[in-house]
């Protein structure tokens, strides 16, 4: 009886991505920038009523492992859960993330992995003449816990996975990043000033063993489930990594040309695929460089808190740039700007990212090429009721709105948009 039941639950979860052939045909094409039969789109809703902190928990950040770093079987239990109450809709793939932090590689040097406030810290102050000797020290073999930990807890997941989802690779981490799990800012920043041979040294160090890492990750990988992610969490059929420097936001234009950029470089020749996590208006003077390297594929652009959110008017003219240099876009938004984002943008190598409360606010939303009503019915509604002088809509302000439109809907449908219109008021933004 307990096979019978593990074995329906098994046949039952192989089949919430039915469209999975197709939606892995436009992601192949989408890094080629191309485009098969419409442009890319990735969306997530709760597939049952009542589910919503299940379907956020999928959306965000799990973390399980952080807490508990041999708890995989847990995470695992925990993601298939929620993915059971999920719909992946468009170019949305399923894909697990073990997440033990942003920069776990500094784990397999010796530093000890802190979880707290919602994140992971890193730090074991070394003095930049004893850095070197260290880094060197290490060996990637299974005497070394982290790397035999997280070796162990991917093969897991991989196997366990097989071909129901991807599990994508460990947040694995800048270079310049783990370095300042060591030396820590101030220090790094003398030592480039200083000694700049150290930086470069270590760099080259932390980067070999990066990408070993990420080699032995992808091939456990490979040999159970089809394809390849990162917590970025973009599919691909074949190896592809995030690139990141938050350290960058330190550095004046030379001194990012002088130790950034050649790493960057260096893993973009790696790789297959590459996509840079620009994070925040401090990375903006880089822009030009990082639009320079010839084997980056494409750019996240992430403006950070106080900013307006990704797919806002005010970063159209960036995201021009970034296209206009052939690179592809990862953007995440929220349901009011996708259309604006897709009617602004060209489409290819364009990848948009987005979630719906329901299944009946995504019908409203949705993209013409999907079917959708683009939001415009939302959008006159919130037009409609600024125009009123009013800043919250009532029950009796949509049913005279209905009215005016001679919309018909079903009680729950209603319900649904009321709520949601109500929302929208909360982004100002004019489409």
């Amino acid at each position: 009886m307990k096979n019978l039941i593990k074995f329906a639950f098994t046949t039952y979860f192989m089949d919430f991505k039915e469209d999975i052939d197709e939606a892995k045909e436009r992601m192949k094409a989408w890094w080629d920038h191309e485009i098969v039969d419409r442009p890319v789109f990735s969306y997530f809703y709760p597939s049952k009523r009542g589910k919503m902190g299940a379907f956020l928990d999928i959306m965000g950040e799990d973390w399980t492992l952080a807490r508990n770093p041999d708890g995989i079987e847990e995470a695992l239990d925990g993601f298939e859960q929620r993915a059971g109450f999920t719909y992946f809709g468009g170019e949305s793939i399923p894909s697990y993330f073990p997440n033990y932090g942003p920069g776990i590689v500094a784990a397999f040097f010796g530093v000890n992995p802190i979880f707290k406030s919602s994140t992971v810290w890193f730090s074991r102050p070394t003095k930049p003449n004893e850095i070197v000797e260290l880094l060197e020290s290490v060996k990637l073999n299974q005497n070394n816990e982290w790397y035999a930990r997280l070796l162990k807890i991917t093969e897991y997941a991989a196997k366990r996975a097989g071909n129901r989802y991807l599990i994508s690779h460990s947040d694995l981490g800048g270079v310049l990043d783990i370095l300042s799990s060591f030396l820590g800012p101030t220090n790094i920043i003398l030592t480039m000033k200083r000694d700049p041979q150290i930086i470069d040294t270590c760099s080259a160090i932390i980067l070999e063993k990066l990408l070993k890492v990420y080699d032995k990750m992808q091939d456990v990988i490979e040999k159970h489930c089809d394809g390849c992610n990162g917590w970025l969490n973009v599919w691909s059929s074949k190896r592809w990594a995030p690139l990141q420097c938050d350290f960058s936001a330190m550095l004046n234009p030379k001194w990012f040309k002088r130790f950034v950029l050649p790493n960057l470089i260096a893993e973009t020749e790696y790789f297959d695929h590459s996509i840079y996590h620009m994070d925040g208006p401090n990375q903006i003077p880089y822009l030009d460089d990082f639009l320079s390297i010839p084997n980056l594929t494409g750019i996240q652009w992430v403006p950070g808190a106080g900013e307006p959110p990704m797919g806002s008017p005010e970063w159209i003219p960036l995201y021009k740039k970034i296209q206009a240099a052939g690179k592809n876009l990862v953007i995440d938004t929220a349901p009011e700007i996708v259309s604006y984002v897709y009617k602004n943008l060209n489409h290819k190598g364009l990848y948009v990212r987005t979630f719906y409360r329901t299944e009946i606010i995504k019908d409203f939303y949705l993209p013409r090429f999907l079917g959708g009503e683009d939001g415009i019915i939302i959008n006159e509604a919130r037009i409609w009721l600024e125009n009123q002088g009013k800043n919250k809509l009532l029950k009796e302000d949509l049913e005279e709105f209905l009215r005016l439109k001679k919309l018909e809907l079903n009680n729950r449908v209603r319900k649904d948009l009321l709520k949601e219109i109500n929302s929208s008021m909360m982004v100002k933004q004019n489409f």
